[in-house]
């Protein structure tokens, strides 16, 4: 064998097997960024999955242009994780059951999440004006100045799997919301105390400016929430 047919093999070799590692790092990478956000969202493949679909606070029926993003992005996170997912209205009188629930809306928007509120974190109260007021602390909403979301995982005891309920203040906080979710989901992991149970306020900050990737979390309110 010629000097030049073998350098020319182990450039091949050496390209093949430098494809194949690079192939190989991307799968494994992007697998542990999917495991990621399934285990912070509660996502689990082949568990199936609802998404609730909240209402415009004025206009029942109607979901407003923010909200409809952020529910197609929720949509592609199930999709991604092998859940088969289904869109239910926010009226709709039913338990998650054993199935993951996503149910994103506000005060006015999504009934739901005012009652899950109410019942699974006493610590958290809101306000006619869509104000939080939790553990001393107070998050006050100016309409594109200054929006907040609050982002909440826990199980009900009449259900198996988890729900994650994002309730903004405003349907620009309720996308800036799960597109911190989706973006952001490595620090997320490593800094909440618990996956299975954890609550968080976001905050967006000049939306009207610099629209809803401006989000970041403001304070983590597990300790005193539930």
């Amino acid at each position: 064998m010629s000097d030049a047919v073998l350098n020319v093999m182990i450039g091949l070799i050496t390209s093949v097997v430098s494809g194949v590692s690079v192939w190989a790092w991307k799968r494994v990478s992007t697998a542990r960024v999917l495991h990621q956000r399934q285990a912070l969202l509660g996502l689990r493949p082949g568990v199936p999955c609802v998404i609730i679909l909240n209402s415009h606070w004025q206009i029942p029926a109607v979901t407003e242009h923010s909200d409809v993003y952020a529910i197609i992005d929720l949509a592609m996170l199930a999709e991604e994780s092998g859940c088969a997912f289904s869109l239910v209205a926010a009226d709709a009188p039913e338990l998650n059951g054993d199935r993951t629930e996503l149910s994103i809306g506000g005060l006015g928007s999504n009934r739901r999440n005012v009652e899950y509120l109410a019942r699974h974190l006493p610590g958290v109260t809101v306000d006619r004006s869509g104000d939080f007021s939790v553990g001393g602390e107070h998050f006050p909403h100016e309409y594109g100045r200054t929006d907040h979301a609050l982002v909440a995982k826990f199980t009900p005891p009449q259900s198996a799997q988890p729900v994650l309920m994002i309730m903004g203040q405003s349907a620009i906080a309720n996308r800036a919301a799960v597109h911190l979710l989706k973006h952001d989901h490595k620090r997320l992991v490593r800094e909440v105390e618990s996956l299975d149970r954890f609550c968080l306020m976001l905050r967006v900050d000049a939306a009207d400016t610099y629209g809803y990737q401006a989000v970041e979390v403001a304070t983590d309110l597990s300790g005193s929430a539930f």
